[in-house]
């Protein structure tokens, strides 16, 4: 006999194994939900069973294990759980469907093959409820997580914004109940379901989104966890209301994670500075507090963060400052930080003036507190004749033992 063989190109070979597979996935999500099941009564609580549902298909295996009251698995007693050997039928039925269970335990340890048939009844009316995506696996989960009528009603009745089957499922594995919708909801936020899910995840709770709203927020679902997770509470946000400053959530995260308190905000406005968030942070990173901000701007300088920043950390305290600006010159920051870097005492500046000396440089009255030079000593050149002499003659005059 003669064999034909024949021969397929690759690109053909591979559209082949695609359609495969996609019939492959057309027929897995078409099979009936059935399964295998174990039970044990050792690892759950008094009156209680673990029951563990096994699924494979052609494109996944699917484990769940929940903790079931035995007068739940209707046709399930104590007694066959007690017993040394025992045959069992039983079944969960719910409103998405009904899970029957057959095999056999052994001294409360078993298991067996499962089936899940849906409810008619339960698609029509999730359908009359604005529900049309029912599938027969969305209804097995629903069937597991004991989702009812009363419970979807309840849901539809608080009218939760863009509200789906698969929401529905996620609010009950998370045990959101309407109590809690209704309580975030009286915050006066308005929140969809997704943001539930998210408020609940976060461990928001509707205390915290009452004083946040007493506050006159408005914020997203996104705002407020990140406000929660980073520790930012009502009372923070109000306080700083009360200092009439409105920031971001960002601005608001910022500030409390670097420590800033609302006390120190609101003693900066009260000192004259009205400053953004990132300017607030340089100076509470820097150690510059609003008291120290506010001796500055007392003591006659009008100057910027970043300025006062550089005088605190070259350690120019207001004293040197107000010092400095009562001696007749006019100092940059930038020269009361040259002179007091130098050693140069707040008191020099007046005794230059005193001597009269009209015009000095910051450099030229740095060289003459180095050599020695004071007010004495320019009173004595004048005393002795020499007058109208500059900074660089007295400084050589001192250089060479001029006295």
């Amino acid at each position: 006999m003669k064999l034909t063989k024949f021969r397929i190109n690759e690109p053909l070979a591979i559209s082949l194994c695609v359609l495969a597979v996609l019939i492959a996935q057309a027929a897995d999500t078409s099979l009936p939900t059935t399964g295998s099941w174990t039970m044990n009564r050792w690892m759950a609580g008094s009156g209680k069973v673990q029951l563990t549902l096994k699924r494979s298909t052609l494109t996944s295996n699917w484990v769940e294990s929940s903790d079931y009251r035995i007068e739940d698995l209707r046709g399930l007693s104590s007694d066959q759980m007690s017993a040394l050997h025992s045959n069992v039928h039983f079944e969960l039925a719910r409103d998405a469907g009904n899970l029957v269970c057959e095999g056999s335990i052994v001294a409360g340890v078993g298991g067996g093959h499962f089936s899940f048939t849906p409810n008619p009844s339960f698609v029509g009316e999730m359908r009359k409820l604005g529900f049309n995506d029912m599938d027969e696996s969305k209804l097995f989960n629903m069937a597991l997580m004991d989702i009812n009528l009363a419970y979807v009603r309840q849901l539809v009745k608080l009218d939760l914004r863009d509200l789906t089957t698969r929401q529905l499922i996620d609010l009950r594995v998370r045990n959101i109940t309407p109590e809690y919708i209704r309580e975030v909801r009286s915050s006066g936020f308005d929140f969809s379901a997704a943001d539930m899910i998210r408020l609940n995840d976060h461990g928001v709770d509707g205390d915290f989104l009452h004083e946040l709203r007493k506050s006159g927020y408005t914020l997203t679902a996104q705002e407020v966890t990140q406000l929660h997770d980073h520790g930012v509470d009502g009372r923070y946000v109000r306080d700083l209301e009360a200092a009439k400053y409105r920031f971001s959530a960002d601005d608001l995260i910022r500030l409390h994670d670097h420590g800033v308190s609302t006390e120190m905000i609101a003693d900066l406005k009260h000192g004259g500075y009205d400053l953004d968030p990132r300017q607030v942070i340089q100076l509470h990173d820097h150690g510059v507090s609003p008291h120290f901000a506010a001796d500055v701007k007392r003591a006659g300088l009008d100057l910027d963060p970043g300025q006062m920043i550089q005088l605190h950390d070259h350690g120019v305290d207001p004293q040197f400052v107000h010092g400095l600006q009562t001696s007749g010159y006019q100092f940059t920051s930038d020269d009361m930080i040259h002179l007091h870097d130098n050693g140069v005492s707040a008191e020099f500046p007046k005794q230059l003036k005193a001597a009269g000396l009209s015009r000095v440089s910051t450099r030229d009255m740095i060289n003459m507190w180095q050599n020695g030079v004071n007010g004495d000593y320019i009173v004595r050149l004048e005393a002795s004749g020499m007058k109208g002499l500059t900074p660089e003659q007295i400084i050589k005059l001192k250089q060479h033992g001029v006295d």
